[in-house]
């Protein structure tokens, strides 16, 4: 009893140590975690899910008020904002008799209404993505990919048409432009993960199965080789990765840290570096000068000031 009170005490004081670094900005609970918190384009919203992407919810800076969007399974996981902070782009499930049912959603934040843009089927294996200034929505598919009106105005100030993805093993870099691509068969018999492009649309940052995180021109061009990384995601200005590097026992993980690099992989940094804290899912604010991640030994969502 008292080695178990003393570990305690001893996590507490690694987090009140820590928290004079990390601010707190929503507070969740280890029963009730917060997880995958995004900012809005704007800035003044973050949208965040829960524990095994149940949900998202939207917190208003302003106001220090959560909202609730939906409480569908699988909601957080992957989920993009529109440029114009209006709306939320997710691939939502549900289950019927066992089976995994999916669908494309947007929920718009106005107006507290949806868009179902698809049927709920059980092949949905990819993510959608906007595109074309937010007033289409692409869903890669097995045979056909698919692309559907969304209603949106477009947005002029979206000035990147390269879509990067995983598909058949391959890293598929898509010009909307031009409406052209073309399959990257980067590293030989690889499993890519994470794949996505940079702002400006240069680059492609991705994970290997088993392996390493990589950086590639969009033209398949200049490897870089980053070493040992998960969940990669892009400043605003294309110049940085921030991710996290985890352990785990198969059951439950034991240790993480956020870390930052350079897109040509120099002044890689670990911007935590703590024994005792599991800092996870770290994504840039809009201004790229801060982090926000979640915190997995309390389940609350933190803000780091990074310069």
């Amino acid at each position: 009893m008292k080695k178990i009170l003393f570990s305690l005490i001893i996590l507490l004081a690694s987090i009140i140590s820590a928290q004079s670094n990390y601010q707190v900005i929503i507070n969740g609970s280890v029963d009730d975690a917060l997880m995958n918190a995004i900012y809005s384009p704007d800035g003044n919203k973050i949208a965040y899910t829960k524990t095994g992407f149940q949900g998202i919810w939207v917190y208003n800076i302003q106001s220090n008020f959560s909202t609730q969007i939906t409480d569908e399974a699988a909601a957080g996981f992957g989920y993009k904002w529109s440029a114009d902070s209006k709306s939320i782009l997710s691939r939502v499930a549900k289950y019927e008799d066992g089976k995994r049912y999916n669908a494309v959603k947007i929920f718009n934040l106005e107006t507290n209404q949806n868009l179902q843009l698809t049927n709920y089927r059980t092949m949905m294996p990819y993510l959608p993505s906007w595109i074309d200034g937010d007033s289409k929505v692409f869903l890669p598919a097995k045979d056909v990919d698919v692309t559907f009106v969304t209603g949106k105005e477009k947005n002029s100030s979206i000035k990147n048409n390269i879509l990067a993805f995983e598909k058949n093993n391959k890293i598929v870099v898509k010009n909307l432009d031009n409406n052209s691509e073309k399959s990257l068969d980067i590293i030989k018999d690889a499993q890519y993960l994470n794949v996505s492009s940079s702002p400006d649309g240069a680059k492609i940052v991705f994970e290997v199965l088993g392996g390493n995180m990589f950086v590639v021109n969009s033209n398949g061009t200049n490897l870089i080789d980053l070493g040992n990384g998960d969940n990669p995601r892009w400043s605003n200005d294309s110049r940085k990765i921030v991710y996290m590097i985890t352990e785990d026992d198969g059951h439950d993980f034991l240790a993480s840290d956020i870390l930052i690099v350079n897109v040509d992989g120099t002044q890689k940094t670990n911007l935590t570096n703590t024994n005792d804290l599991l800092e996870m899912n770290p994504t840039f604010t809009p201004d790229d000068k801060s982090i926000v991640f979640d915190l997995y030994n309390d389940g609350s969502i933190y803000l780091m000031n990074i310069e």
